[in-house]
């Protein structure tokens, strides 16, 4: 199917705006949710009808909103984490236009909500596996080094996998981590982690709203096969210039907002960085090694400004960087490396009438690794990343109260370097890759969904996503014989179409209500990835490389079955669930066996297997929402599977990230208005991987032989995290906080990676093999944090 057969099928998108609305049978109410003390507006703000439960919304990242009910007289019930629940009485005969101004929850009556509380109640919604993450309820939770992390938070949620000790990678529903979709304000983030991926790249300070969705992904949304993280930049205060930030450990941050043009333009700016480099410097520089070689940093900003009534324009940006040096074998080997993320996002907001609007956006998304040695008298550098340039544009359209609509389309265009680089002898002879492995790709997709409000009870969403890749050149296809010799080529010329996909992913899901407080869901979901990561490591470290869908590489393909049960009790304060998932994917990929990375003109792609995945589980999940003592259990009861035709002689395997039992268990409870304390308990099966199961010689060598892929199991892991925040009085406008955290608090050596350990006589035939495992965190961690906020 050609791209223009996707346009054809899509052609009633364009005609949209034209059409008359639905006969008028409803109204419509708009307005935008607004901090009542800053005018800052609310992200995420949950506003329905006391009356008609089934009718509400969720305000938008510019805090406007808009839903459609049939006249009548209804309470207005507005809800937003950290602010006081709002009602106000609505007469609603004609289209009208309502501002709502919250004010933030006081310490003598507020609820601390802890992350994850959906904003509506969870047995009203269509959507399952979607989590609302507010910024106000991350910072309660104990996390490593007292730095507040949004994925960090999100790992504690059913369904959800870390990456490791102290990793903010994660893995969804048996999915690869490349198969997560990570947005910062639209814009595509690669590798979202700082430190080797002990923090991520989010700013804690810097963002109003996060939302996690690990199942029926709405039809907006493509690219990915497993879950979808959408984190939203605050806008900046419209009223009074603020400030707020806090000292850590090992990393400081401070956070500017303020009116540029008084109800017109706000801005934030918002930066952090490591500085144990600087602290340690004084102490270390008469010394060999001079100081800490590393450290990162990172800046976000945001510009909101009002054109009219109708017309807003926003501008945000991100840059992060991580940097260090390393010196080895007394000055011989010394290298530079560096990583790191820019992007760059314009955004037009367009209301065409009180029904309908539009954004269009411009996007830049750039990642790069960056490593050069010098090593003898050879100076080598290598470089991988993915620079995006995208434009697109989203609709939403409500017609009645029975339908919300939304619709639109996205062209990105990719440039990858999977692993370009040069080497120069001292001589002045130059190598370089960089003509032969850069790749580049065409990717567009057009989309349309409609939430249908079929009765009372009744609640589907139904989508539909059309998405098309292309590969040109300049590309070199070859073929091989048996002993992998080049034996013929095709070359494509710079811009020529080397090979297209398309796929049509269709997304379905329904919410039937049994009562007014239970439901049941279910969900049908179809996708396709067309940019992959492959990496040898558990987890995505900067040298991981990412590749495209080529003459020589498929595109992943995944679908996904869910049906689930939602329960609330005693006017939500209580409320649970249980999920049931059911998932296969296609053209999964996999280094060859016998692969070693290293210098080569040849194309990575080719060091690639494909096989099948398949991943099944069943989640519960219980939380409590409201009172001094908040919190959530979650378990999740999984297992997930490989199946690669040239891997482990075509025996099924389990994944590296397969866990059968996942526990969490988190609380927050408010002492008094001052001090708030908190914990999280996590408990998992060990991880897959291989290892050796004899050892013999072989005239006098010795070898070890591997056991079957992923066969053997590491020590469970499991750890608990306690904190402790105390409220500052405040003086002169400014308020000021302390957290005090304590991660690992038993010391538990939970197992990091394992080697291959001997005892006695290295050729005798006592000698005793065992694997060792190696703890990054083996002891109590203590953490002090200052926050404040001017």
């Amino acid at each position: 199917m050609q791209l223009r057969h996707f346009l054809y099928l899509f052609l009633p998108l364009i005609l949209l705006p034209v059409l008359p609305a639905w006969a008028q049978d409803s109204f419509l109410l708009r307005g935008q949710v607004l901090d009542a003390n800053t005018a800052e507006a609310l992200a995420g703000a949950s506003i329905s009808l006391k009356e008609r439960p089934s009718i509400g919304t969720v305000s938008e990242p510019d805090g406007r909103y808009s839903l459609s009910a049939p006249p009548g007289s209804y309470t207005l019930v507005i809800r937003y984490i950290g602010y006081e629940n709002q009602e106000t009485p609505l007469q609603l005969f004609s289209n009208e236009t309502l501002d709502l101004r919250l004010a933030p929850a006081s310490y003598s009556t507020r609820e601390v909500e802890v992350i994850g509380t959906r904003l509506k109640p969870i047995t009203q919604t269509a959507t399952m596996g979607e989590l609302d993450i507010p910024m106000q309820s991350v910072k309660t939770l104990p996390v490593l080094f007292g730095e507040t992390d949004i994925m960090k938070t999100v790992q504690l949620m059913p369904g959800i996998q870390s990456g490791g000790e102290g990793n903010t990678g994660f893995y969804v529903r048996g999915g690869g981590s490349d198969q997560n979709l990570i947005l910062l304000d639209q814009t595509v983030v690669y590798n979202p982690g700082h430190l080797l991926n002990f923090f991520s790249v989010f700013n804690s300070d810097a963002i109003s709203n996060a939302t996690m969705i690990k199942g029926n992904m709405p039809a907006r949304y493509g690219g990915r096969l497993s879950s979808v993280l959408d984190v939203e930049l605050r806008e900046g205060s419209a009223d009074s210039l603020q400030a707020e930030g806090g000292i850590g450990l090992i990393a400081s941050r401070l956070t500017v907002q303020g009116p540029m043009i008084r109800d017109k333009a706000a801005f934030i700016f918002s930066a952090r960085r490591t500085y144990v480099d600087v602290l340690f410097e004084p102490f270390l520089k008469n010394t060999e090694q001079g100081g800490v070689p590393y450290y990162f940093y990172d800046f976000n900003g945001k510009v909101s400004y009002t054109l009219s009534s109708r017309d807003k324009l926003y501008l945000s940006g991100y840059y992060g960087k991580d940097v260090g040096t390393l010196t080895l074998s007394s000055g011989r080997f010394e290298a530079d490396f560096q990583w790191g993320n820019a992007a760059a996002t314009a955004r037009w907001n367009h209301r065409f009438s009180d029904r309908h609007s539009v954004d269009v956006s411009g996007i830049l998304s750039n990642y790069a690794f960056d490593f050069t040695w010098d090593f003898g008298d050879i100076t080598t550098s290598v470089e991988t990343g993915i620079r995006d340039y995208t434009a697109k544009a989203d609709f939403v359209y409500t017609p009645s109260a029975q339908h919300h609509l939304e619709y639109g389309m996205q062209y990105t265009h990719h440039t990858l370097r999977p692993r370009t680089g040069s080497a120069e002898t001292a001589e002045g002879d130059v190598f370089s890759t960089d003509r032969i492995l850069s790749k580049t790709a065409h990717q567009a997709a057009i989309y349309m969904s409609d939430d249908w409000n079929v009765t009372d009870r009744l609640l589907l969403s139904l989508g539909i996503r059309g998405s098309y890749f292309a590969q040109t050149g300049p590309f070199t296809f070859y073929e091989f014989d048996q002993n992998q010799r080049a034996i013929d080529s095709v070359a494509y010329a710079e811009g020529e179409r080397v090979k297209t996909f398309q796929a049509l992913e269709p997304r379905v899901s329904a919410r039937y209500t049994l009562n007014a407080a239970s439901s049941v869901k279910a969900s049908y979901t179809r996708s396709a990835q067309y940019l992959h990561l492959v990496s040898n490591a558990y987890t995505t470290l900067p040298l991981d490389v990412w590749v495209p869908s080529s003459a020589i590489v498929e595109p992943q393909r995944a679908t996904q079955y869910a049906i689930g049960y939602f329960q609330s009790f005693n006017q939500n304060m209580y409320e649970g669930s249980v999920e049931l998932y059911f998932k296969t994917m296609e053209n999964q990929l996999e280094y060859r066996e016998g692969f070693v990375a290293g210098p080569s003109n040849r194309d990575l792609e080719y060091e690639f297997v494909r096989g099948s995945g398949e991943s099944y589980g069943a989640e519960f999940f219980l939380r409590k929402n409201y009172g001094e003592l908040q919190g959530w259990l979650g378990y999740t009861l999984s297992r997930t599977d490989r199946t690669f035709p040239d891997i482990n002689q075509v025996r099924t395997f389990p994944a590296r990230f397969d866990r059968r039992h996942d526990v969490s268990l988190v609380a927050t409870y408010t002492y008094n208005p001052r001090w708030t304390f908190g914990g999280s308990f996590v408990y998992g099966t060990g991880q897959a991987t291989t290892m050796p199961e004899r050892r013999y010689l072989i005239e006098g060598t010795v070898n070890y032989q591997y056991g079957d892929r992923n066969s053997f199991r590491m020590q469970p892991f499991h750890r608990l995290d306690l904190s402790a925040t105390l409220e500052g009085k405040t003086q002169r406008r400014l308020q000021s906080s302390w957290t005090f955290a304590i991660y690992n608090v038993y010391g538990r050596r939970n197992p990091f990676l394992y080697f291959i350990d001997s005892d006695g006589t290295p050729y005798s035939t006592d000698t005793k093999i065992q694997a060792k495992k190696v703890s990054l965190i083996p002891f109590p961690l203590p953490s002090v944090t200052w926050n404040f906020k001017w």
